[in-house]
């Protein structure tokens, strides 16, 4: 027969792997929340071809959505008044610098000198189209992202509040290529 000890040691491993293994799901769930695109149901349908019209960004440099040469291109829809922008407008350099196969491009709502001001104090680095809003692109909040495949096709889309989103995006738009 066990003594006291035997089993109180015993319940006291169960109880360490119980508890590692609770740890374990909850740090899974996370990750997997982390890399989810959220309201991918808003926006212009995917399949759908982007419409850049005749917009050309503030630098006078047209941006092609089909025939560039890269894998596709990471259009963001923000506003020069947005919080959350403010994430992604300091994390986008190094982005395009770590993923330079993609092309990108911002779309930015706002004043026009509110939106220079954000050109100037985050250092942007990528092509901004200035645009007075977002209906036409049925895109009812910002930041919103578009993964668009080299033949101008929407491939993904969702919020995109940091850099994982990002991530997310492309992942999804390189799935969606791929099948």
């Amino acid at each position: 027969m066990p003594n006291m000890y035997e089993i109180s040691y015993l319940l006291l491993w169960v109880i360490v792997i119980l508890i590692s293994y609770v740890v374990i799901v909850i740090l899974k769930s996370a990750i997997t929340a982390r890399s989810m695109l959220y309201e991918q149901q808003e926006g212009l349908p995917e399949g759908a071809e982007f419409p850049i019209g005749g917009r050309i960004p503030m630098d006078g440099r047209a941006v092609p959505l089909k025939d560039h040469g890269k894998l596709g291109t990471l259009i963001f829809l923000t506003s020069s008044q947005c919080l959350a922008c403010k994430k992604l407008y300091s994390v986008i350099n190094d982005v395009q610098k770590k993923m330079p196969v993609y092309q990108y491009l911002f779309m930015m709502s706002g004043p026009e000198d509110e939106v220079n001001a954000v050109i100037k104090e985050y250092e942007l680095q990528v092509p901004i189209i200035h645009v007075e809003n977002f209906k036409d692109l049925q895109t009812p909040f910002v930041p919103f992202g578009y993964y668009v495949s080299p033949d101008g096709l929407i491939r993904a889309k969702g919020i995109i509040n940091n850099e994982g989103h990002l991530q997310a995006l492309v992942s999804h738009g390189e799935e969606r290529v791929s099948a």
